[in-house]
């Protein structure tokens, strides 16, 4: 069950990776010495080299190596385009930047300003920051109330295509960002984004608005094994008290499993924080996922509450909850701190949750007390169930590279006075140089490189301060959040400390091909916008409402499936299902 044969595998990242940050190469790792042409300024440099120096003209050639096809693995940044520090006669004022107070920050830090990156940001590009955050727990709040106050500042990080009503384009034209066709380009003041943005077309289609204009700086997971960093985990000690050795591929698998678990005692064999993990768990095993997602022979847009694996997957939930495999209080949500306990102790053998809060949380507080529970306490990650033996994971798990699910994608706003300023700032990020700030912080001191990989020194790994990892790597750079840069995947091999963490990484991504499935970085007019939240807002509940009386046995799924479907439909849900297919088709036209 532990598959460890994919984690030999897992560990050669690394040194896959760091070629393609110092190398530049992308998919060729014996070319580390790429000469190319810097768009700035016409001179022929290293990939890997310090940066150009030489004085930016409008000179510039399409790098050689610049042969990838979309759907290649991400490059990661590798130009230095743009020289920084900026002349002092450019950085003539301060710039606003306002952005979420991340948790791991705010473990140490009162605000962002008061960080390492932060510092280490303005220093290497000579210009002022001031950060501005709202209080925790009301961004949203207090970003639509800003946006009315019609006074901005001069950055602003935030969720455009969904979380902004009309998108970016609706944005443009209310005044809230700048376009950014003068900025982005080979000889702007954006030229190391540029670059990246040429080296990945797929992001680069995915950063535009559906008239082709990139409008943000994006947060963008740098590899494939950052897309997937939760799934399916169990007390892999526990199952082997229980005398079950087999798989873990199947749902039949699983309720073999479970019925192990609870004949040998365990109180809670599965249970979840709330329905939310419980759907991500094991719904994608019926071809189906939560909300809108692309049928994977078709590529149609389809809303998963109405299929007919929908239903499937309800009665087995009932049939697990009836027979005493599945917690019922999963449906009234029992809260993070009750599931951490439960897992701990042994009253629950397997649930879902992320490599690092979870599995590295249960790991850690076990090793720490084998007194309480048990020197032989083991969790182990399995892949997402299917239906049947040899099926491939296509509905679960998953997320894009440009990460839309995070408010962390950065714009120049209108009310900005100096944008150029403000574009070579967020540029930084993007340049070699600048990618191994923002994820690592400074050479030397929180980082050194070994064998030519990016490694956090005891000052993240064993701080002297006492700071967790977590809030270490925080305090230093942002590899291990987000906001406007390429994270790094040298970052979470590292932050995975634990054997069993790595080989998370491993199964959770390496057997499963789900990206297919998965909404691309659609944006809805103001229009289609207001229609499809006003549509939502009664479907949403209505799904919610029948999913909690079917699973529990309220009502009967297979006698009330029909009104039920009658119901979404009259309700509009083929309306809303026809608003994302009529984006996804502007997105596939871009």
């Amino acid at each position: 069950m532990r598959r460890t044969k994919k984690l030999a595998a897992l560990f050669l990242i690394p040194s896959v990776m760091a070629s393609a940050v110092l190398g530049g190469c992308g998919n060729n790792s014996n070319q580390n010495e790429t000469t190319t042409k810097s768009p700035s300024s016409g001179a022929t440099t290293a990939a890997g080299s310090t940066e150009n120096t030489s004085t930016p003209n409008t000179s510039w050639e399409l790098l050689e190596s610049l042969d990838k096809k979309e759907g290649d693995p991400l490059t990661l940044p590798r130009s230095n385009y743009i020289s920084y520090p900026v002349d002092q006669g450019e950085a003539t004022q301060t710039l606003r930047y306002w952005t979420e107070l991340q948790s791991n920050v705010s473990k140490n830090s009162p605000s962002s300003n008061e960080t390492e990156w932060a510092k280490l940001l303005q220093e290497e590009t000579g210009i002022k920051i001031e950060f501005i955050h709202p209080t925790q727990g009301s961004s949203a709040e207090e970003f639509g109330v800003m946006i009315a106050s019609g006074v901005l500042p001069d950055i602003i990080e935030w969720e455009w295509t969904n979380s902004y009503t009309g998108g970016p384009s609706a944005a443009a034209k209310e005044g809230v960002l700048t376009i950014l066709d003068d900025y982005i380009r080979p000889d702007g003041p954006a030229a190391d984004l540029w670059q990246y943005l040429q080296d990945n077309p797929a992001v680069d289609r995915e950063i535009k608005t559906d008239d082709g204009s990139y409008y943000c700086f994006p947060f963008v997971r740098g590899d494939k094994y950052l897309q997937t960093t939760s799934g399916p985990m169990y007390r892999a000690d526990i199952f082997e008290k229980a005398g079950y050795t087999g798989s873990l591929d199947t749902i039949e698998d699983w309720t073999a499993a479970l019925t192990a678990v609870k004949e040998y005692g365990v109180q809670k064999p599965l249970a979840f924080q709330d329905v939310n993990y419980m759907m991500n768990f094991g719904m994608g095993a019926y071809g189906i996922r939560s909300g809108m997602y692309l049928d994977d022979k078709t590529k149609e847009v389809k809303h998963g509450a109405a299929e007919e694996g929908y239903k499937q997957w309800i009665m087995q939930m009932n049939d697990w909850m009836n027979a005493g495999l599945l917690d019922s209080e999963v449906m009234t949500k029992i809260g993070r701190s009750t599931l951490d306990s439960q897992i701990l102790t042994g009253v629950t053998a397997a649930t879902y949750g992320m490599g690092g809060g979870y599995m590295g949380t249960y790991l850690t507080t076990a090793a720490s007390d084998t007194a309480t529970y048990g020197e032989d306490f083991d969790i182990r990650a399995a892949n997402f169930p299917v239906l049947n033996k040899g099926d491939v994971v296509k509905y679960s798990g998953g997320s894009y590279n440009y990460a839309t699910g995070s408010k962390a994608h950065a714009v120049i706003t209108e009310d900005c006075k100096v944008p150029e300023l403000a574009a070579k700032l967020l540029n930084f990020n993007y340049s070699e140089k600048g990618h191994r700030m923002i994820n690592f912080g400074k050479e030397g001191v929180s980082y050194t490189m070994v064998n030519n990989i990016p490694t956090y020194t005891d000052e993240i790994m064993k701080n002297p301060n006492g700071l967790t990892v977590a809030v270490a790597m925080a305090h230093w750079g942002r590899g291990n959040m987000n906001g406007p840069f390429v994270q790094d995947p040298n970052y979470i091999v590292q932050y995975y400390q634990t054997e069993q963490q790595k080989e998370a990484l491993s199964i959770w991504n390496d057997e499963t091909d789900n990206q297919g499935t998965l909404i691309p970085p659609i944006t809805l007019t103001e229009e289609e916008s207001k229609r499809y939240t006003n549509l939502n807002s009664q479907i949403d509940t209505y799904i919610t409402e029948q999913r909690t009386k079917f699973i529990t046995g309220e009502a009967d799924v297979e006698a009330e499936w029909d009104n039920y479907i009658s119901t979404l439909k009259s309700l509009g849900i083929d309306e809303m299902i026809s608003i994302y297919q009529g984006a996804v088709d502007r997105y596939n036209a871009r």
